[in-house]
């Protein structure tokens, strides 16, 4: 059981990176701005939108919020984590994370956030693995196993092992000096697994049992180049998995996809439990 929250008023940073995606930008960027912890003046959000030169209105509709928790740039970049890197450049957020346009939070997000992160010891953390379909309905939530330092290391997550989702995983911005910012803005598709690479140079990364957002299937989706994701993967780990490594992921993947909750919490204490 973790700590009770504290009281000082944590900022969160969220940067959304997108072109051209009005259909997918509202549900997004209200997911952002509803949360119950904003609303009710708990957390101070900063939310930086990095439009990389729209022509479908996305930029106007941004702009017609007239909100000041929204800082928007609205310049050509060469990519979704060049966009990113726009964001990370000016982002003041004790609490990061990432969101891409048609992915949203669940209303409750940011409330364990600031009560997770009140425990010094969490560096990095991320909850269920989330997945909605097309239409925004959830299909899928699974509770990780855990997540190995050395298996990210060895670019394990996302090929042999399920992905660490990236729109669930949040990180304190004193993680950020792990990154070379110039790296990030050349990746296309793997950018996400650059960051956990980073982080897992120094910390473990922490998994809550509670639904923080989901990823969104939807038509022409970068990650659906899963050729080039896992080129670029391969690239950023350095290590090669050996037999024992394949041997433990073999367990770790039965436990994932086959034992109860409940087990799976015996199994992995350090899980955190709201």
């Amino acid at each position: 059981m973790i700590s009770n929250i504290a009281a000082k008023k944590n900022k969160i940073t969220i940067i959304t990176p997108c072109l051209n995606a009005m259909d997918l930008l509202k549900d997004t960027v209200l997911s952002v701005l509803s949360q119950k912890a904003v609303l009710e003046n708990n957390v101070e959000l900063e939310y930086i939108i990095c439009d990389g030169g729209s022509t479908d209105g996305s930029r106007q509709w941004i702009e017609s919020l007239n909100s000041p928790l929204v800082h928007l740039i609205s310049e050509s970049d060469n990519g979704i984590y060049d966009g990113l890197v726009k964001g990370l450049q000016i982002a003041s957020g004790e609490i990061i994370g990432y969101l891409n346009a048609g992915d949203y939070y669940s209303p409750y997000a940011f409330n364990i956030l600031k009560d997770v992160f009140s425990n010094a010891n969490v560096k990095w953390v991320t909850g269920f693995n989330v997945c909605y379909n097309n239409e925004g309905f959830l299909i899928s939530v699974n509770l990780p196993g855990r997540y190995r330092r050395r298996f990210i290391k060895k670019g394990m997550y996302g090929s042999f092992l399920p992905w660490i989702q990236q729109e669930s995983t949040f990180w304190r911005l004193e993680l950020n000096s792990l990154i070379d910012l110039k790296t990030l803005s050349r990746f296309k598709l793997a950018g996400d697994y650059y960051l956990w690479n980073c982080f897992a140079e120094q910390t473990d990364l922490k998994i809550v049992k509670a639904y923080l957002c989901g990823f969104r299937e939807h038509i022409e989706q970068l990650s659906e180049n899963k050729a080039l994701y896992k080129s670029e993967l391969l690239k950023i780990s350095g290590q090669r998995p050996n037999a024992f490594d394949y041997v433990q992921a073999f367990f770790d993947y039965m436990i994932w996809w086959f034992l109860p909750d409940r087990l799976k919490l015996i199994m992995n204490t350090d899980i955190i439990q709201l």
